[in-house]
């Protein structure tokens, strides 16, 4: 009988100091911790000394050990302005010079897209990358001129969609007059594809294609 009290009594404890963590974690959120999220160690600029970095929605993010490689690694190349990480599950964007002369206007549903336009490659385990040349119009500001530069992707149909995606992009144009002060530059992209059929289903779908 004393055991059983004694069970019931601890139960009850047990029960109140659960409500008493309930109410001062949840009811009260000022008492309640920050969630710390980790960024890694901060890293120099890609592009130089001094060199804001954008996103793909155009907000300022530091460069550290937690983004992937491919942003982190410094640029060599004095005219390459953004970097674009191309997956079926990930669009990612990096501009990593000129923040103050020109920035890529956010465009969500074209990145949706390019990631769909992407899928139907995941066949094998694949990462390959590619330099786009990009001219604008003087006076417009709008695209007059696109194409590789130096590496093209080794498969033609993501060639393809790299130029398709590079070429939907609009840009603001920060100068005081209006008229662009970056009219030619470099988009580096990233493209990784993952393996989504075994071997004998890709033989299967070269057989059927042939």
């Amino acid at each position: 009988m004393n055991s059983r009290l004694s069970f019931c009594v601890l139960l009850l404890v047990f029960s109140f100091s659960l409500f008493l963590c309930k109410t001062t974690t949840n009811s009260d959120n000022t008492n309640s911790l920050p969630v710390i999220v980790p960024v890694g160690d901060i890293l120099p600029s890609p592009g130089g000394e001094g060199e804001l970095i954008l996103n793909e929605r155009g907000e300022e993010v530091p460069n550290s050990t937690a983004e992937l490689p491919f942003f982190q690694k410094k640029s060599e190349m004095p005219n390459e302005l953004f970097r674009v990480y191309l997956a079926s599950d990930s669009y990612q964007v990096r501009q990593i010079r000129s923040t103050d002369k020109i920035q890529r206007k956010p465009d969500p549903g074209g990145d949706e897209l390019a990631k769909e336009e992407l899928k139907k490659f995941d066949l094998i385990s694949f990462v390959d990358d590619g330099y786009v040349s990009i001219g604008l119009n003087t006076n417009t500001g709008k695209l007059e001129a696109i194409a590789f530069d130096r590496r093209v992707p080794r498969i033609n149909d993501i060639a393809k969609i790299i130029q398709n995606d590079a070429s939907r992009w609009n840009y603001e144009h920060l100068s005081k007059d209006g008229l662009p002060a970056v009219t030619k530059f470099l988009v580096t992209y990233q493209i990784r594809l993952f393996a989504s059929k075994s071997r004998d289903e890709i033989k299967q779908m070269l057989q059927k294609k042939k």
